[in-house]
């Protein structure tokens, strides 16, 4: 019988390091956020946007630029508003000798154009789509609690920032 045998010393652990954000269609109370659509397994998943940072990448670059790729807003059009923190999991890919662990640093960003777009490329990493969401939508949609965790922390980073703003910009 062929196939790679299991390391004698137990798992061999693979460390993934990726950064993402919670995307905002404009600085409001009724903001919508971008996710995008992964096709995996049997049925879609909604998630927030993210990726590998690349060798000696700064995260936020990073963030930026994943965020770019897969919703198709230009870069130059992404701007970190705050750090959000990270999650951390981890999943036994085939073959299952092996533990892959992932810490993924999100953003809460302010998209400066809205139009989503999927290009070929990101349709061959598997997203199928990428479409904009109510804040309460989005954690309805979304498949993982971590996901939900992070947007619930960019609520609050959001109504904090538009009450700096209203104390700053009093309404006329």
């Amino acid at each position: 019988m062929g196939g790679t045998k299991p390391p004698t010393t137990g798992f061999n652990f693979i460390d993934h390091t990726c950064c993402g954000g919670v995307v905002l269609d404009k600085l409001s109370a009724d903001a919508n956020i971008a996710l995008i659509e992964v096709v995996k397994g049997r049925r879609p998943q909604w998630l927030l946007p993210k990726g590998h940072v690349e060798s000696g990448e700064p995260y936020e670059a990073a963030a930026r630029r994943e965020v770019s790729e897969e919703t198709g807003i230009p870069v130059r059009d992404v701007q970190i508003l705050a750090y959000l923190g990270k999650i951390d999991y981890s999943f036994p890919p085939v073959p299952r000798y092996e533990l892959h662990r992932k810490t993924v640093h999100f953003y809460l960003m302010l998209a400066h154009s809205t139009n989503l777009s999927i290009t070929s490329r990101t349709r061959q990493e598997g997203i199928a789509n990428a479409n904009w969401y109510s804040l309460d939508a989005a954690k309805e949609v979304v498949r993982y609690d971590g996901n939900r965790e992070i947007i619930e922390r960019a609520e609050l980073i959001l109504e904090q920032l538009l009450s700096k703003r209203d104390v700053l910009d009093p309404p006329a």
